[in-house]
């Protein structure tokens, strides 16, 4: 069986591939192939526009596709077609599953936390190794099969390396939810009296909420989301509960979820495992059901 790689660049899929002993025929394509002396492999890669001219009739396609935001395209003057996917590699997972049955693709891994292609996926493997020298982007190995050899369309597996989490379904159970109105939180707020801090240190998990005197307002931005104060109509003197009430559900959640679906963050922690945000649609969540829990609402 010949393996495609439609986005080969120099050819790093395949050097790793054959580093692990392994010495399939390939057929490699890129729009821009990398020239002769960064190409390792010894695997000729032929120029080609894989998006707009995908090959056709081969059965596995392993590959690192590009990643660029539809933003940074704009910015950047570059061309990026529909309206569909915010990101290059979300265009080309589709482009190479409308046309290949079995596509294994290292893609960021917020990939999780998208909801995108389920009905292909078999499994995603968290990656704390460090794949390429050009970016730091916490990634993932993601792996498609047919729909019709899934048993259910819309689960899949979830690894962390080579230890198994548990499936999309069962982790996704223990995201609880408050089914209500909720309180107007803001977010950003200079003089919210509650703070967050939204993303882990590299000494360990340390996303927490605070009081918002903790956090100076001179360091409350518009664009925050690693450091943040949140107003809310609640009463003062119930900030002091909902605050040591949310970290005990941020707590439980992350243990219980094995924090799959928190955004990661560049750069590993001591424990060799990704940095996490909270973002604040879940910061919002659990807010909310302290505020419940607490009698606030």
């Amino acid at each position: 069986m010949v393996l495609l790689e439609p986005f080969a660049g120099a050819n790093n899929i395949v050097c790793m591939i054959q580093d692990l002993g392994y010495n399939n025929q390939w057929s490699c394509f890129d729009i821009q192939p990398a020239g002769e002396e960064l190409n390792a492999s010894g695997v000729l890669v032929q120029q080609r526009d894989s998006l707009q001219n995908y090959p056709l009739g081969y059965q596995v396609a392993i590959t690192n596709p590009p990643y660029l935001a539809k933003n940074s395209a704009t910015r950047r003057g570059l061309p990026f077609s529909g309206d569909k996917y915010d990101d290059l590699y979300k265009v080309s997972l589709d482009t190479m599953l409308q046309h290949t049955p079995y596509v294994a693709a290292i893609i960021p891994e917020s990939f999780l936390t998208q909801g995108l292609f389920h009905s292909r996926l078999h499994a995603v493997i968290s990656l704390t190794c460090k794949m390429f020298e050009d970016t730091e982007v916490p990634v993932c190995l993601a792996l498609f099969v047919p729909s019709e050899e899934k048993s259910d369309p819309a689960d899949f597996q979830i690894f962390a390396e080579n230890r198994l989490l548990g499936t999309y379904s069962d982790l996704k159970k223990h995201i609880e939810t408050f089914v209500g109105l909720g309180i107007p939180w803001r977010f950003n707020d200079p003089h919210g009296l509650i703070g967050l801090h939204a993303v882990d240190s590299q000494s360990g998990p340390s996303i927490r909420f605070v009081l918002g005197a903790e956090i100076p307002p001179s360091n409350v931005k518009e664009s925050s989301r690693s450091i943040t104060r949140i107003g809310g109509d609640i009463p003062p003197r119930q900030v002091v509960k909902i605050i040591a009430e949310a970290n005990c559900l941020l707590t439980t959640r992350r243990e219980k979820t094995k924090d799959t679906f928190m955004t990661a963050f560049k750069g590993l922690r001591k424990d060799g495992r990704y940095r996490r945000r909270l973002d604040f649609s879940q910061a919002r969540e659990i807010l909310n059901l302290a505020a419940r829990n607490v009698g606030t609402m």
